[in-house]
C-alpha cells in the first residue's frame, strides 16, 4: 500500500515537472534558408538572457521596418530568410520573408498578414547588420 501511494506521488511529481518541459518558454524563434520548409539555420528559445537578447535584435530587424512604395511583385521571388517568432509581442505567432537588398533588408508578411496588404517594407538595420547578427549566434 505504502509503495502503491509512492508510486502515484511520484508518478503525478514527473507529470508536473513534463508538463513544464514541453513548453518551457512560450517566446521562440526559427530562422530558414529561403522560403518554406528550407534548412533551418536556428532556433532559439528564450531560456537565458543571452538568447532572448538575440531574439530581441531579430525582433528590431521588423519592428524598424518602414512601408516602401514597392509592388510586391518586385519582392524577390525567392527570399533569403524566412523569420518566425513565436508568441511575439501581442502573443501571436509572426512570419516574415526577407530579403538582402543590396545594402537593405526589405521583408513582407506572407499569407495572412498583420496588415491589410501586401505592403514590402525595409528595416533600418543593414544587410551587413543583420549577417552579424546571424553569424553572432554561431561565434
Amino acid at each position: 500500500m505504502k509503495n502503491a501511494v509512492r508510486l502515484a506521488l511520484l508518478a503525478g511529481l514527473l507529470c508536473l515537472v513534463l508538463a513544464g518541459c514541453q513548453n518551457p518558454n512560450a517566446l521562440q524563434m526559427d530562422l530558414r534558408q529561403g522560403y518554406g520548409d528550407k534548412l533551418k539555420l536556428l532556433h532559439l528559445n528564450a531560456n537565458d538572457s543571452e538568447n532572448l537578447q538575440l531574439m530581441e535584435d531579430f525582433g528590431d530587424v521588423i519592428r524598424s521596418g518602414e512601408a516602401l512604395e514597392k509592388d510586391i511583385s518586385l519582392f524577390a521571388y525567392y527570399p533569403d530568410y524566412q523569420l518566425e517568432l513565436s508568441q511575439w509581442e501581442d502573443g501571436q505567432s509572426l512570419t516574415v520573408l526577407i530579403d538582402l537588398n543590396g545594402d537593405c533588408v526589405d521583408f513582407i508578411y506572407p499569407g495572412p498578414t498583420p496588415e491589410p496588404d501586401n505592403t514590402v517594407y525595409r528595416s533600418q538595420v543593414t544587410a551587413q547588420e543583420f549577417l552579424a547578427l546571424v553569424n553572432h549566434v554561431y561565434e
